[in-house]
């Protein structure tokens, strides 16, 4: 009876040791996988990296170009200073391309100003007025006794009233 017991007792100790054994191999699997998914990423990290140097690569030719052109125009900008300098009188020296863009801004920036505070065109407000009138507009008003008593007074008239946009 005792090695009976002792045989069921084995028995199920290995079948444990057996569902142990299937977890662990489960277990491995899943490593596997991803150990396979690590390196997939690996790969797409790489190609990512490549494609970032050859963007590095064609931004530094970008850069290389912009500084040529800046050399050209600094070029030009040198011919048309000897230009002016070959140009005018002694009694007035050259203005510096750069001091005559500074001072053709300021002189736009300042002709913008005076045309912005000068009085508008009280022609341009009446014709606005006159196409934005309607027939009958206020007649009510112009036929009225208020009206009729300053115009024949001709003494101050204040008027209360909304006023509607259209």
């Amino acid at each position: 009876m005792a090695s009976a017991e002792q045989l069921r007792i084995a028995h199920s100790v290995e079948r444990r040791v057996v569902g142990v054994d299937e977890r662990v191999q489960g277990v491995e699997d899943e490593v596997q996988d991803v150990g396979k998914k690590v390196e997939d990423v690996n790969d797409k990290v790489q190609g990512v990296r490549d494609k970032v140097e050859g963007v590095d690569d064609k931004v530094q030719g970008i850069d290389d170009g912009v500084k040529d052109v800046g050399d050209r125009v600094q070029g030009v900008d040198r011919k048309l200073d000897d230009t002016n300098r070959s140009s005018s009188p002694i009694a007035h020296p050259p203005i510096p391309n750069s001091e005559r863009s500074r001072l053709f801004a300021g002189n736009l920036l300042r002709d913008n100003l005076l045309r912005w505070l000068s009085p508008s065109d009280p022609s341009m407000n009446h014709n606005i007025a006159s196409k934005a009138h309607h027939d009958g507009t206020a007649q009510w008003f112009f036929r009225g006794r208020i009206f009729k008593q300053w115009k024949s007074s001709a003494s101050f008239l204040w008027v209360h009233g909304k006023r509607v946009f259209r």
